[in-house]
Order: C-alpha cells, then sequence, then structure tokens
C-alpha cells in the first residue's frame, strides 16, 4: 500500500470539503440568508488565506477545494464555526476528501474532475448522525487512531455554543496570533475572549487538526 505521503507529494493531490447546512429547511428566509451569506465570506477569506476556490449551490450546499490537502480539515471547521457563530443552532455536515484533482475552473462544481472530489461528494451523501468525515484514497493504509481523533474532533465541534464559536473561527484562522492581538483583531475583550476559548476547548481542538494534519501530510515537498 502506498503511505499518505506517497499522496500527499503528488503535484496533483488536493483537498475537497463538501457540505450542506444541517436543517436548512427548519430556518426562517432571513436565517437562511445570513447563513449563506456567512458560507460564501468564509470562502472569500479562505482564497486570500489557503488559495481556495469554493462555490454555493442549490440553496444550502457548498464545496471548497484547498489546493494544500493539509489546510482542508482547518478549512471544514471554520465552515461549520462561521454557520454557528452566526445563528443559534445552525450547523453543517461537512465531508473532506483527499486526492487527486484535475480541471481547477472559475465555477468549480462544473467543471472542477479528480478523486478528491468523487470522495468528499460520496462521503457527504453516506454521511447519517456523524457531521464531520474525512475520506482518503484506498490506496492509503488505515488508520484507527486518525479516524478516532475525527470522531472525537467532530463531537467537540458539536457541543459548541454560539458565543464559543465567535471566538474560536478568528483562533483556527490566525492560529499564530497571541491571545492579545487576537483580542485587538475581534473587538472581544481579553479576559473574556480567554475564557471563551477555554471553555470551548480550543487547545484541544488546535492540537488535535495539528496532530492530523501531521498524520496526513508529513511532507509537503
Amino acid at each position: 500500500m502506498a503511505s499518505l505521503n506517497d499522496v500527499a507529494n503528488d503535484m496533483n493531490t488536493g483537498g475537497v470539503v463538501t457540505g450542506d447546512i444541517v436543517n436548512s429547511s427548519a430556518l426562517s428566509d432571513a436565517e437562511h440568508q445570513a447563513c449563506l451569506q456567512q458560507v460564501e465570506q468564509a470562502i472569500a477569506i479562505f482564497q486570500d488565506e489557503f488559495h481556495a476556490q469554493g462555490d454555493v449551490f442549490r440553496g444550502d450546499e457548498f464545496q471548497v477545494f484547498v489546493p494544500n490537502p493539509k489546510h482542508a480539515l482547518r478549512c471544514a471547521i471554520l465552515l461549520r464555526l462561521t454557520l454557528m457563530k452566526c445563528v443559534k443552532g445552525a450547523d453543517a455536515r461537512v465531508s473532506v476528501g483527499i486526492g487527486s484533482y484535475k480541471q481547477i475552473e472559475a465555477e468549480l462544481r462544473k467543471t472542477a474532475k479528480g478523486e478528491a472530489f468523487q470522495l468528499s461528494g460520496r462521503a457527504l451523501k453516506d454521511m447519517d448522525e456523524e457531521r464531520l468525515k474525512l475520506s482518503l484514497p484506498d490506496t492509503v493504509e488505515a488508520n484507527p487512531s486518525r479516524d478516532l481523533l475525527i470522531r472525537h474532533l467532530d463531537f467537540i465541534m458539536t457541543g459548541l455554543s454560539e458565543k464559543q464559536a465567535e471566538v474560536l473561527f478568528p483562533r483556527l484562522l490566525y492560529p499564530e496570533l497571541t491571545q492579545d492581538a487576537l483580542s485587538a483583531k475581534t473587538g472581544i475583550h481579553r479576559r473574556s475572549l480567554a475564557s471563551r476559548l477555554q471553555r470551548a476547548n480550543a487547545s484541544l481542538i488546535l492540537d488535535t487538526l495539528d496532530a492530523l494534519a501531521t498524520t496526513l501530510i508529513r511532507s509537503m515537498s
């Protein structure tokens, strides 16, 4: 079997996040529109931070292509957070596929092809209670510890409040910032920010994402 390093070092390997808003039919028109706007804004941020591309389509579905697969899980988590902080009780199912890709153009959903897109899309259709899924090529050896970390991360995320999501979004987007810098950037008092981050298990989420990224991609050269 090929190692994940072999997959990661493929020049045409990327990450794809496909998702949909959970129980979107229960949202009011205003809430639904606010959620879609938040997803579009998040995708715009990902374009700047991760050179990503994305689309929102069919009313409550979205897809994001992330050229560097080590950032795909982080983008998936950030997409959930952007909904959580926008509307009380809002969330998304997000499916991350890592694999080969080709033909990336402006209209992503109409032109994109490849394994990463297939893995992400198929897994979303198969998702039941979980709201976070990671799918890798069959050539990558199964890793129960990695699967457990994904389930653990999903569990933590599902229990977050609006206020916790509000501070987690910038913390995960800019992990290098100090709390003072993060406080200045968000306009949230440092003491309140620190308290919310602690209750949201921010350090544990960041450490889990880092551990998964290390497991998935050991060399990006």
